[in-house]
């Protein structure tokens, strides 16, 4: 040991710069470690903050998100923010949407809607609670809406003069378009009303004549539905006819429940009432035309369409007596607007 320590004192004295930069090392390292620590920001904790910040900005915000779909029932919401966040994001949906469906309610919807088709009926009955507490009914999503509400022209009984329930039964000869419409097999809960023709008759179901044209019931006084077309209030093109005149089968000449829709003009109103329901749908026309029925142009009227339409088809022009047939058709087409209850 005191050999090392000669040898180390005498080669100090022999590289005396040598031997101070040996001795300063261990102090220069130390301090080139101090100044790394500080310039990249520290160590430890701070570096397991910086790898666990990107997750951090990946978490959801604090806002709760909360959907009302489209039938009014309450869906998936975050586990983030408090009940008072939660109520006022809820509160701010049903203000965009205007309403909602409580459980109870959907239970009485779904016991209607199963009522009404039991009974014969296809259009989808909705009740909804608005924001004020108040109920709507929708149907085929329409909001039902008080009668004289909607109405353009007052519906005046009195006025009302042309057409009956259809008990007389059938009364025209089946041939030059009439089909056989009379009976239970025949009818329906519908009846048409048309204020500005004077018209409020039975609605019953027609079929198609041999050569496959729409037929005509068989008797004058009542309206016959293409029972192949759209129903009352749904989409598509409901089809329906009726006699301007007639001659029945005892040879007596008489006026048929369309002697007066030649009046029927666009803005007018024709609506269809379901007795079984109460609903009125109302229709807006849109176009009142004579056209020639060998016109290929014609058939449009017959075609299906997406909108919901009725189109209400009687004969006009001149008439024929060795055929038993006029020259041109009246076609009064409406859409619908409306659907409307008095008790709205």
């Amino acid at each position: 040991m005191t050999d090392l320590i000669d040898r180390w004192l005498d080669w100090r004295r022999a590289h005396p710069s040598a031997a101070l930069a040996l001795l300063l090392a261990p102090a220069v390292f130390a301090v080139t470690l101090a100044v790394l620590f500080v310039a990249t920001g520290g160590g430890g904790d701070d570096a397991s903050t910086a790898q666990t910040q990107p997750e951090q900005f990946a978490r959801p915000s604090d806002e709760t998100v909360v959907r009302v779909d489209t039938q009014g029932t309450q869906g998936t919401q975050g586990t983030q923010g408090t009940q008072a966040q939660q109520q006022a994001a809820l509160q701010q949906q049903q203000q965009q949407n205007g309403q909602t469906v409580t459980q109870q309610q959907q239970t009485a919807q779904q016991q209607q809607t199963a009522q009404q088709q039991q009974q014969g009926g296809s259009q989808q009955v909705v009740v909804v609670q608005q924001a004020d507490g108040s109920t709507v009914e929708f149907v085929g999503g329409l909001p039902v809406q008080p009668l004289e509400a909607v109405l353009v022209q007052a519906i005046d009984e009195e006025e009302l003069r042309h057409g009956t329930d259809g008990s007389e039964g059938g009364i025209l000869p089946i041939d030059n378009g009439v089909v056989p419409s009379s009976g239970p097999d025949y009818e329906t809960a519908w009846e048409l009303i048309v204020p500005s023709a004077g018209l409020k008759s039975a609605v019953v179901k027609v079929g198609k004549t041999p050569s496959g044209a729409m037929g005509s019931p068989d008797n004058p006084y009542v309206i016959g539905w293409l029972d192949s077309s759209a129903e009352p209030g749904a989409s598509g093109n409901t089809l329906l006819a009726g006699h301007r005149d007639f001659e029945d089968v005892d040879g007596n000449v008489g006026t048929g429940v369309c002697w007066e829709l030649v009046n029927t003009e666009v803005g007018d109103q024709m609506i269809v009432r379901d007795l079984r329901s109460g609903y009125y749908y109302v229709y807006n026309v849109i176009e009142a035309a004579t056209v020639n029925p060998r016109h290929q142009s014609s058939a449009r009227y017959l075609q299906q369409t997406e909108q919901p339409v009725v189109t209400l088809i009687t004969c006009e022009g001149s008439f024929n007596a060795e055929t038993h047939q006029y020259s041109h058709r009246r076609v009064v087409v409406g859409e619908l607007v409306a659907v409307a209850s008095p008790e709205a």
